[in-house]
């Protein structure tokens, strides 16, 4: 297949991709949101008209509230986060949330979030990622065990991590930029949820494509038929033949949704439908374009097996007359 035959171009699309990544989350950082830099959390429910969130941000900055969040909830609720948001900030901060009356509103919910419980989540959170992960190698290996000949089960899993990494890297570099210059979107357990989303739905893609290469090669083994070199490169095109299409409908099939829920979801659920995006569009890539092919590579500069000596019988002793 033409994937196949232009690896290598594919090889350096994504190597770029992958250090413009790594240099955007190095250059700007994480916009840490108050689940990982602790803060406090202030929702209101306005009874009529809501006010609109820029009124609501210069309103925060009135008060010394640096770097808040607004986001509306839904058609009445407003989000106020802050990692500066004390309680007498937010004492004052309520007196002046209605406008002198031109915006009635109730307060539902208000929670603060020590930096104790941040660096808790934000260990549990790294310990989940790192546990699917784990998981996902055990898993391949397990299952492709016996049948993955020339390249071994483990190797398939290895692959399976690397097209991983750079699925979570593209929507965690985009976001890196994102939460530095252009909109207030936040590194927090959302955030998370969404990547361990992308894991989920990624290696189920490179699964299918894998899965398939398995097949094939289980067919030309029962035939007798060469598995190496070339003949490993055109099952591995085949595979990724048939199950091309198949990839790019799923993924089509998932972005639409995610698509409506980004232009007339809430501002909660927009950066949320952002990343599962963005890691739809990447594990696609990753599945078809640096997964499959990469095992053509182990395949061609791994060492070749030993053959195995042929055992000669020993010759009759035929005693002397």
């Amino acid at each position: 297949m033409w994937v196949i035959k232009n690896r290598n171009t594919f090889f350096i699309l994504a190597g770029l991709v992958a250090v413009f990544s790594v240099g955007s989350i190095a250059f700007f950082g994480f916009n840490l949101g108050i689940d990982f830099k602790g803060g406090s959390l202030l929702e209101i429910e306005y009874t009529q008209d809501r006010p609109n969130t820029a009124k609501v941000k210069a309103l925060t900055t009135s008060f010394d509230i640096t770097g808040a969040i607004i986001q509306n909830l839904d058609t009445d609720s407003m989000i106020i986060t802050a990692s500066d948001l004390t309680d007498d900030k937010k004492i004052a901060l309520s007196k002046e949330l209605s406008f002198d009356g031109a915006y009635p509103f109730v307060e539902t919910r208000y929670k603060n979030l020590g930096p104790t419980i941040s660096d808790e989540l934000k260990n549990k959170s790294m310990f989940a990622i790192l546990l699917v992960v784990l998981a996902i190698i055990v898993f391949i290996a397990y299952t492709f065990a016996g049948v993955s000949k020339p390249v071994s089960s483990f190797k398939y899993g290895l692959v399976a991590i690397v097209a991983l990494v750079h699925d979570i890297l593209v929507p965690t570099a985009v976001f890196a930029a994102l939460g530095s210059i252009f909109v207030d979107y936040q590194i927090d357990v959302l955030f998370v949820t969404a990547l361990l989303a992308i894991l989920g739905f990624s290696v189920n893609d490179t699964i299918v494509v894998f899965d398939r290469i398995r097949e094939n090669l289980k067919n030309a083994l029962d035939k007798k038929k060469p598995v190496q070199g070339e003949a490993f490169r055109q099952i591995v095109g085949l595979s990724l033949s048939q199950t091309f299409r198949r990839s790019l409908n799923t993924s089509i099939t998932t972005l639409i949704p995610l698509a409506f829920l980004f232009f007339i979801g809430t501002d909660v659920m927009k950066p949320f439908a952002l990343v599962l995006a963005i890691g739809v569009i990447a594990g696609t890539f990753s599945s078809l374009f640096i997964a499959s092919p990469l095992l053509t590579v182990i395949e061609q500069y791994q060492k070749p097996p030993k053959p195995k000596k042929e055992k000669v019988a020993p010759k009759e002793f035929v005693p002397r007359v």
